[in-house]
């Protein structure tokens, strides 16, 4: 065989090798929507046999599986009594709060009785627009918007447009986000944790998909002008289970915050992270 012979079947086996990988690439959203719209549960496997329980007699095994399940539920829990102990926030107080933060070189709440002559607010609303990419073949333009009150309730919602490129020239998008109310069951003048429950939707010219979420954040104000704020949210949509995980480190000057950080959706197989960059305004 000739070289050249071998060194077009080489080229020709490569393109092969290559090929589909290039067709599937650019099609996340596609099987997005599949796990979510298809109800496709999975073989049903053999049960194992329930074990037989062999009497015992030592009173100290059920000591020590009362021991274990007490660790078990304090870990399970101290992300919710945590962060209150951590603060010293007793829910005695009424939290306030500034017009943005590091306002009154304080973070952002201030606790206590309020002043008559003090710029605090009893509700407070910020919103955000970013961007976030992949790097690949994967963007979106995101919003999110939050209303807080006083008595620690408040309504919020996160909301993205996804554009994926398709070869060849073509592009796919979807709308996906949630909307959820939330309770601040920790405040402090420079930590704020929120958690709550609520909707996870999915929107495309086909229709609206939605699930249950709960989500579990908080921002925190270390000094000026620092702001690091956290969220993540469980639930489903549809037929797929759904996991958000998102971190930002923000600057801010005055009522506007300029972030960068890095977005994570898992819903079902399909994965869409990447860096994000935005602007929130605290109002």
């Amino acid at each position: 065989m000739s070289g050249r012979r071998c060194f077009r079947l080489l080229l020709f086996g490569s393109a092969l090798a290559v090929w589909p990988a290039a067709t599937l690439r650019g099609q996340a959203l596609e099987e997005l929507r599949e796990d979510v719209r298809t109800n496709d549960p999975a073989p049903g496997r053999d049960k194992p046999p329930p074990s037989r329980s062999q009497p015992d007699d030592d009173c100290c095994d059920d000591d020590g599986d009362d021991a274990w399940s007490s660790l078990l539920l304090l870990g399970i829990t101290m992300p919710f009594w945590g962060p209150p102990a951590w603060v010293g926030d007793t829910y005695s107080e009424t939290g306030y709060f500034a017009h943005y933060p590091h306002q009154h070189d304080a973070g952002y709440m201030i606790m206590g009785p309020m002043l008559p002559e003090s710029e605090l607010y009893v509700w407070a609303i910020r919103g955000r627009a970013e961007y976030g990419t992949d790097f690949r073949h994967l963007e979106w333009t995101g919003g999110h918007l939050l209303i807080e009150t006083s008595p620690r309730l408040g309504l919020e919602s996160d909301f993205r447009h996804i554009r994926e490129d398709v070869p060849p020239g073509r592009f796919d998008s979807l709308w996906l986000g949630d909307a959820n109310i939330v309770f601040r069951f920790a405040q402090s003048e420079y930590l704020v944790m929120r958690t709550g429950l609520g909707m996870n939707f999915l929107n495309d010219p086909v229709g609206t998909n939605t699930g249950f979420n709960f989500t579990y954040g908080g921002n925190y104000f270390p000094i000026r002008p620092w702001i690091l704020s956290g969220e993540i949210d469980l639930g489903t949509l549809g037929h797929a289970s759904v996991v958000h995980l998102r971190t930002t480190v923000g600057m801010n000057l005055g009522i506007a915050e300029a972030y960068l950080g890095y977005d994570y959706y898992d819903v079902g197989p399909t994965h869409i992270g990447g860096l994000i960059a935005g602007v929130r305004l605290w109002y």
